[in-house]
């Protein structure tokens, strides 16, 4: 139980200090989000220099999963939120909620190929501020719970761990009532936490869940540019980030990979790897 409670206490730092930004919105402006996502590894970093070190340099970067790149889960990473957003996209389209509009694009296709993989490199730069924390350090030491619970406990206190910003400011999920938006992103972060504890147990890389977290931002930024709705609420409850068609795509990813688990029987094999 010793690393519950490390985790305990990494989630109470981390709160804290998303609490303390909506304090400094007045001044940071819309830098809050960026911000925001650098206060997991903040936290994480006061851990291990602080409070509960666990070994050398070398020791926290594998505790962390920042000394492998994870290569063979990057596809999957790519690929899976693509997938999501793009047969949300395709169902809006039928249901007549939605209308396709293609991308403006602007100069030759290598340009826009390099446009593409130059904001998913930054994106995953900035998701890392964010997973080096959840994924690296306190999914990790809640395996004591199973690695399913984990990985759902993370997930909706990833979740939980927004609101603060979310519901204080315009910078984040501003559309539609608090009354349906929280529940709905939560319970997308929460199977989320799944999809990303996954590539994370399955390469051992945070490197590679912070390639999933830019996909899922930069697939979800693309979608909205690429649809025309009458309302904004259409993306907000059904086919954006944390609307009705993520969080069945999630359910279906979630399904699967907890199925493929249990065959590969990956917590009798976490303590080789962790």
């Amino acid at each position: 139980m010793e690393n519950s409670r490390k985790a305990l206490v990494f989630y109470a730092i981390t709160l804290a200090l998303a609490v303390a930004v909506v304090f400094a919105v007045p001044f940071l402006g819309e830098a809050s989000l960026v911000v925001t996502m650098m206060t997991p590894t903040i936290a994480a970093v006061i851990m291990l220099t602080l409070i509960a070190p666990e070994g050398g340099f070398r020791k926290v970067l594998s505790l962390l999963g920042l000394d492998r790149a994870g290569f063979k889960g990057w596809p999957l990473a790519i690929a899976g939120p693509a997938a999501i957003h793009l047969v949300g996209l395709v169902i809006l389209s039928i249901a007549g909620l939605a209308v396709f509009a293609s991308p403006q694009i602007t100069g030759s296709a290598a340009f826009a190929i390099f446009k593409i993989l130059s904001g998913l490199l930054i994106g995953t730069l900035f998701a890392l501020g964010e997973e080096i924390g959840w994924r690296g350090y306190m999914l990790t030491h809640l395996f004591s719970f199973g690695v399913v619970p984990a990985m759902l406990i993370v997930g909706l206190l990833h979740g939980i761990w927004h609101l603060p910003l979310m519901l204080t400011t315009v910078y984040y999920h501003n559309t539609g009532s608090p009354l349906l938006v929280v529940p709905l992103f939560l319970v997308t972060l929460t199977l989320a936490g799944v999809f990303f504890g996954f590539i994370r147990v399955w390469t051992g890389s945070v490197w590679a869940v912070a390639i999933a977290h830019a996909a899922a931002n930069m697939a979800w930024e693309l979608m909205t540019e690429m649809t025309q709705t009458k309302s904004a609420l259409v993306l907000e409850y059904v086919g954006g980030e944390s609307g009705v068609i993520m969080i069945s795509g999630l359910l279906v990813f979630s399904f699967f990979i907890i199925r493929y688990m249990r065959g590969k029987d990956f917590e009798a094999n976490l303590e080789k790897s962790f």
